[in-house]
């Protein structure tokens, strides 16, 4: 059931404790029975930004059933942005919030503490530099982009993929013209001749090549590997984390869950395929730019400093005080992860 309060936030109620789930959740926990009573499972909330494959590992364990088989009744609300949905966690309107690294850096760097508890999924290449094929840029050269107008959303992972990509083509900054507009204008915008390109997700890219029909392209992204990465992440707080250690406990299990799933079976897309409104053919070619692993390492406390830097660079965000690695270290709960799966934390 679907309900929208005045504040214009979808609420879901997704009751997973059903059929087969119920009984390998039994299984798994072990007997629930308490004198003539079944016990309650207990309650879970997640907040998510926007809906999309960007999220396939937290969608992927709902439609499994694995927060139901780790013991919990999970509820979802779903709002506009990633920056939105980590604001109602903040807020304790969520035990948690799923979020690229990008709303995470601008938080901490205006003095708010999100604790990361799960690095899920990350990606290189899913954020694409898409250009017209007649406007005298070659997507095999990413220096031609020079002088051109390239759309993105100013503050977001795709200005500072953006940013990454003309240091990977050895162009400053100023060698573009930023054009700051919101993901649906920009395919419209570029099929117009409005601007020269955008920088956004696949997705858009896949959109844009139908609505011009085939008059698009993607420019080269062979090395930015070594310039870029985004992270996929499970947010949480630290009243959660000290007050309901085992619904913390139980979050890990359910997103391992999923990453098993997706691993293990070919046709995982299937079971978000409807709630993404996307092809399961379309989220499996999009996701191949993905690694699903739950994982922390110092790679990522690297993405985060770097992305900081960036941050500050340009202007967006001041530099707090104090030593930023050590800032955003402090903020990664990996003790959790660590307990089950110790080889999944390498962090130094």
């Amino acid at each position: 059931m679907s309900v929208s309060d005045p504040s214009g936030i979808r609420l879901n109620r997704r009751r997973l404790l059903t059929g087969a789930a119920v009984t390998a959740g039994m299984l798994a926990a072990g007997p629930l029975w308490t004198g003539r009573a079944q016990a309650a499972a207990a309650k879970a909330s997640l907040a998510y930004g926007s809906t999309g494959y960007t999220w396939a590992v937290p969608f992927v364990a709902e439609a499994a059933g694995t927060w139901a088989e780790a013991g919990f009744d999970l509820s979802t609300m779903e709002f506009e942005s990633g920056r939105d949905s980590m604001q109602a966690l903040l807020a304790g309107s969520a035990d948690f919030s799923a979020s690229t690294d990008t709303p995470v850096v601008f938080a901490v760097l205006q003095g708010l503490r999100p604790l990361i508890l799960v690095n899920y999924s990350r990606y290189s290449r899913d954020m694409k530099i898409v250009v017209r094929k007649d406007g005298g840029i070659d997507p095999a050269k990413p220096a031609s982009l020079k002088g051109r107008r390239i759309a993105t959303r100013v503050g977001t992972s795709g200005q500072y993929m953006l940013a990454k990509y003309l240091e990977f083509a050895g162009l400053a900054p100023g060698d573009v013209e930023v054009v700051d507009l919101t993901p649906n204008n920009m395919t419209s915008a570029l099929v117009r001749g409005d601007i020269d390109g955008f920088a956004w997700s696949s997705q858009s890219a896949a959109v844009a090549e139908r609505q011009s029909g085939g008059k698009t392209a993607v420019m080269t992204q062979d090395g930015l590997e070594k310039y870029f990465q985004s992270h996929q992440l499970l947010l949480t707080t630290e009243k959660v984390v000290k007050e309901k250690p085992e619904l913390v406990a139980g979050a890990i299990r359910a997103l391992q869950g999923a990453e098993r799933r997706i691993l293990a079976d070919g046709g995982w897309a299937d079971l978000i395929s409807r709630r993404i409104h996307t092809p399961p053919k379309e989220i499996l070619e999009a996701t191949s730019e993905f690694t699903f692993k739950i994982a922390f390492d110092d790679r990522f406390v690297d993405d985060l400093v770097a992305e900081a830097e960036w941050a500050i660079a340009a202007g967006l965000a001041k530099r707090p005080a104090g030593d930023l690695r050590a800032l955003f270290r402090g903020l990664i709960v990996d003790t959790p992860l660590k307990a089950v799966a110790p080889d999944r934390v390498t962090l130094s």
